[in-house]
């Protein structure tokens, strides 16, 4: 019984967290749900490799990445689960032509979805980077553990992830009028 509460004690706290992670990679919430369960699932069978005073958020983020990879080795899927339709806001032809000084005004005039289908668009290596660097609060220390990569790596995936979104958000911006160039 006392395995149950430290695991409990241990891991539940982060349930939020990993099933925002799990959405974040998969897109919707029932493929997020079950993520999360076999997550949660292989930590308690393997729990006795949990080395107490570490970072249980991480061992989990890293159960949960492996647990995806397994998932999308099954089903012989390499990119998003799901495709998105390109254009999910409507176009107002009554828009005036606005323009802003920088890509954070930008991404303050877009809607979450708008955000989130950009979101999805990246390869999944870099959405789970920044969404555990950006989102969850990670350091690149703890995100290149979660991953398995160089810190580096770390670097070099959210810097490029941030560098799509800004191109995808400006193009998305300047397709229905609301700007003239890009940046």
């Amino acid at each position: 019984m006392a395995d149950r509460e430290h695991f409990e004690a241990a891991a539940l706290p982060h349930l939020d967290t990993i099933y925002r992670a799990a959405y974040a990679l998969c897109g919707n919430h029932a493929e997020a749900e079950d993520l999360v369960q076999a997550t949660f699932l292989r930590a308690w069978k393997r729990f006795d490799t949990y080395r107490p005073g570490t970072n249980c958020r991480a061992w989990l983020l890293r159960i949960l990445r492996n647990r995806w990879i397994d998932v999308l080795r099954h089903k012989g899927v390499t990119g998003p689960m799901a495709p998105l339709p390109q254009d999910l806001a409507a176009e107002d032809a009554g828009r005036t032509q606005t323009s802003w000084s920088n890509a954070e005004d930008v991404l303050e005039n877009f809607s979450d979805e708008q955000v989130i289908a950009a979101l999805r668009e990246l390869p999944d290596e870099q959405r789970l980077a920044l969404f555990l660097l950006d989102v969850e609060g990670l350091t690149q220390e703890e995100v290149a553990d979660v991953l398995d990569v160089a810190v580096g790596t770390v670097k070099s995936r959210t810097s490029r992830a941030r560098r799509a979104l800004r191109e995808r958000l400006f193009d998305r911006a300047r397709d229905l009028g609301w700007m003239g160039r890009k940046p």
